[in-house]
């Protein structure tokens, strides 16, 4: 592996870390306390990405696989692969929570750090994923050079991000550059997202689009202000998520 030094941190990234550190702090408290469940949804979606792997013929599961901006948990977790390993910023301050930590397969590997500067190899790891994090990073292009870096010629990226209509976007941008949502500084549509991949030397193989309207009307029934805020004003976002493919250069046959 590489040795690298993390020197990222800009007011608007530090402000989102400090959004995300508060939403675990709030999230483990009400698992301890019985409010929240035990955050099932992490092997839900790794059942979910290891189906839509099948689908696509990918059956070699003894390479590295890596999860970038996992949160506490990660969808790494629940994956049967080799060599598991996720990355987080914020792995310093979830190493020291109890409850989540409980939670963790003790055979992943976590580390503090950020997918714009990995410590991997180059052409290390089979699997890359980078689940709901494009929207809040640093620098989110040079999360993506580093993971075509780190990526074996075979290798595959699962990604996923909250994209909006071009109408939410416009307003969500304009929130962002306000400070008013402080967790999520970048903004994607679903053409922006997918002309960002391919940009960043990936193929798209296959994807997923949430529909906006069943967002749009959950966020209109839900309790909270905020949430029907967005569903009146076009603001909803929905996921979408991708399996892409590292580029072939030229003469390099991918199998």
């Amino acid at each position: 592996m590489r040795s690298n030094v993390v020197r990222i941190g800009t007011p608007r990234w530090v402000k989102a870390q400090a959004y995300e550190k508060a939403y675990w702090q709030r999230l483990g408290h009400h698992i301890e306390t019985g409010i929240q469940g035990r955050l099932d949804w992490y092997a839900w979606r790794a059942g979910q990405l290891e189906k839509r792997l099948d689908a696509i013929h990918v059956a070699d599961r003894s390479g590295t696989v890596l999860e970038i901006g996992s949160g506490p948990i990660g969808i790494v977790s629940f994956l049967r692969w080799g060599e598991r390993y996720a990355v987080d910023p914020l792995e310093h301050f979830y190493c020291t929570q109890p409850t989540l930590v409980a939670l963790r397969n003790p055979d992943v590997r976590y580390q503090a750090g950020t997918g714009e500067d990995l410590s991997f190899d180059d052409e290390s790891c089979s699997l890359v994923i980078v689940d709901n994090v494009l929207n809040r990073a640093y620098e989110p292009g040079r999360i993506l050079t580093e993971v075509a870096r780190i990526l074996r010629p075979n290798g595959h990226l699962y990604l996923a991000v909250n994209v909006h209509t071009r109408w939410g976007a416009l307003l969500h941008t304009g929130l962002a550059v306000l400070e008013i949502d402080k967790g999520h500084p970048h903004t994607f549509t679903s053409d922006r997202l997918r002309r960002f991949v391919n940009a960043h030397g990936f193929d798209v193989l296959q994807e997923q689009i949430y529909d906006y309207e069943a967002a749009k009307r959950k966020n209109r029934r839900s309790s909270a202000l905020t949430d029907r805020i967005k569903g009146y004003s076009g603001v909803s976002e929905f996921p979408h998520s991708m399996i892409c493919r590292k580029k072939a250069l030229a003469g390099t046959r991918l199998t």
